[in-house]
């Protein structure tokens, strides 16, 4: 019997943007991921929650009030 196992690729990918610039960061944690997400949209930035095959999961937007650097 053959066992096969999975890659350690990322699970959850959130997009992280200010408006003019964005970058990622990648989880494999969902729970992180969420908290993570929570606190770059308490930051003031708008965050989108992917899959690792690309589906939009959920979105974050930006609290009001004075942006904090992270």
């Amino acid at each position: 019997m053959t066992m096969y196992s999975r890659s350690a690729s990322p699970t959850i990918l959130l997009r992280i943007t200010d408006g003019s610039v964005h970058m990622h960061r990648s989880f494999n944690d969902f729970i992180q991921a969420i908290q993570s997400a929570e606190a770059f949209a308490g930051a003031g930035f708008s965050v989108a929650m992917i899959s690792a095959t690309g589906r939009f999961l959920m979105g974050f937007a930006p609290k009001k009030g004075e942006r904090t650097a992270i």
